[in-house]
């Protein structure tokens, strides 16, 4: 199930457009996704959605996906539809819920 997908069938026609091809750009797009990702938990801490702990978690969960990138070793799995559904499902498995926040 794709994360943005509910308890409906995703159209086929949505799913082709949303996992195309472009594994190459995702990968380019990798490490981006994970600095936008820092940025973004740091604002959700500064306005309380997320606590000092779940941040620091994140953060170091995040930096840890980032040097498997620099050091090629980051893969997105078959199926996932793009780079930051492919963070966000490691953060889940490594963090829980807390991974979810992003």
């Amino acid at each position: 199930m794709k994360l943005w997908q509910k308890d409906k069938d995703a159209l086929k026609e949505v799913s082709q457009f949303t996992i195309g091809n472009d594994n190459e750009l995702d990968l380019f797009l990798a490490r981006f996704d994970v600095l936008g990702s820092l940025a973004h938990i740091q604002m959700l801490e500064s306005i309380g959605l997320l606590e000092s702990d779940e941040l620091n978690k994140l953060s170091e969960a995040l930096k840890e996906i980032y040097k498997e990138i620099q050091n090629g070793n980051f893969k997105i799995e078959e199926g996932v539809e793009d780079i930051h559904s492919q963070i966000e499902l490691m953060l889940t498995a490594k963090l829980g819920e807390i991974g979810k926040k992003i």
